[in-house]
């Protein structure tokens, strides 16, 4: 069963996403009214949340900053960034990430909840897509344009200047174009880069190696190292993002369900080396991973046992002779 601290983050999530429908509020209302220590926990954590919107507003809407293309300063992030996690800290928020709520989230120029998409256009006229669960940083000045993804996918469709190059950075490097349409997205110790149009150079943060990737082609970047992964189509791949969807062609299951769980507020569980040599060739919406398992689950030799709506387990059903 999911701890207080857990109920209560899911709806602060949700009193933050929308405005709540009848059915919802009275849910909450009763909710609220098991135990008094779901109010003192709701209360507390809305208090954190009032203080960190706060930081961001210190720090400057994301509108004003894309609009005149001066950067925040540095240092000033830095040091709310040090405060936030401090703030999280003393207010025992960790089982927020459990729910896909991310704490640098709140400080994070752009960013989206697990199964939200998300679209701007930035005022050079760039237009850049969220998947769902990531966030970014967004910093132009005169001879460059600087996009930071701190967790996720980011699809860039990057307006031409020669004057200032688009850079998209991640913890292992940095991918550098002038104008093309490319995804950037962030793992575990790796990103990846998925060629749309056009070409762009992928360069490790370390060690410099870099390679330049064209159309349809993709590589990897660790932060001493980069290398090819194998061509895609890209028209197959821009469908998906625009219709939220993970496109898999024999991609092992584990990788597939890494993917679902990123956009769950849930726990997703498994066992990776179990079901690691179970390949998947399908299309599944990302915006909906509980559909995504039910057809995993109606087309594999896997089961799916719930808990809540917080908690899910993936398993493998044993075969039969």
């Amino acid at each position: 069963m999911a701890s207080i601290e857990e109920q209560a983050a899911e709806w602060v999530l949700r009193l933050g996403e929308a405005p709540l429908s009848a059915d919802e509020q009275c849910e909450l209302d009763a909710w609220l009214l098991v135990d008094p220590r779901h109010r003192a926990t709701l209360q507390r954590m809305q208090g954190v949340i009032s203080q960190l919107q706060g930081l961001r507003e210190q720090r400057g809407p994301v509108a004003a900053a894309l609009a005149t293309g001066k950067p925040p300063m540095h240092k000033t992030a830095g040091v709310r960034r040090t405060l936030l996690g401090l703030t999280l800290a003393g207010a025992l928020l960790s089982g927020l990430r459990i729910n896909g709520w991310q704490p640098e989230d709140w400080l994070a120029d752009l960013h989206t909840a697990p199964g939200q998409w998300r679209t701007e256009t930035l005022d050079d006229g760039s237009r850049i897509t969220l998947a769902g669960n990531s966030s970014v940083d967004v910093r132009f000045k005169a001879g460059e344009r600087h996009l930071r993804l701190l967790r996720g996918q980011v699809l860039v469709d990057v307006a031409h200047d020669t004057a200032r190059p688009f850079v998209v950075q991640t913890d292992e490097g940095s991918f550098r174009a002038l104008g093309t349409r490319f995804v950037v997205s962030q793992g575990a110790g790796r990103s990846e880069l998925t060629m749309l149009a056009s070409r762009v150079e992928a360069r490790s943060a370390e060690a410099g190696g870099y390679l330049v990737a064209g159309t349809g082609e993709r590589a990897w970047v660790e932060r001493e190292r980069v290398g090819p992964l194998p061509a895609i189509d890209p028209q197959r791949i821009d469908l998906a993002w625009q219709r939220h969807q993970l496109v898999a062609d024999g991609l092992p299951l584990d990788q597939v369900l890494d993917a679902l769980g990123a956009q769950r507020r849930g726990l997703l569980r498994f066992d990776r080396q179990a079901l690691h040599g179970i390949k998947v060739s399908a299309v599944l919406p990302l915006d909906d991973s509980d559909r995504a398992l039910q057809l995993l689950a109606e087309a594999l030799p896997i089961r799916i046992k719930r808990l809540g709506p917080w908690w899910a387990t993936i398993e493998r059903v044993p075969s039969t002779n």
